[in-house]
């Protein structure tokens, strides 16, 4: 997440309706830590975790080069949405077709 961006993901709404299904979203924030206090106020609006990049270790995922940038990973660590890769469009549909029936699996 970026406080630049107008907001992390569409998560909220879709996160309060499938949370007690398993459902995990984390907000990170490529801001600078003079930005803290930004990203403190912007994330008071969600009720998931955020964390801050320079706490992180994302040498796995490549480099950062757009964002906002979103992945949806299955409960086995499978990426099946890479926000790196194509489209970066994530909407209602995209989640209905990804991430729902993985929710409803178990």
């Amino acid at each position: 997440m970026s406080t630049k961006c107008s907001k992390p993901f569409l998560g909220e709404t879709y996160y309060q309706q499938h949370k007690g299904e398993g459902l995990k979203i984390i907000a990170i924030s490529m801001d600078e830590p003079e930005d803290d206090p930004m990203v403190h106020k912007v994330m008071a609006h969600y009720s998931y975790p955020a964390a801050f990049q320079r706490d992180a270790d994302f040498k796995g995922f490549g480099r950062i080069w757009r964002l906002p940038m979103t992945y949806i990973i299955d409960r086995q660590g499978v990426v099946l949405k890479d926000g790196s890769v194509g489209d970066p469009k994530i909407d209602r549909p995209l989640l209905d077709k990804l991430v729902t029936p993985l929710l409803t699996a178990h």
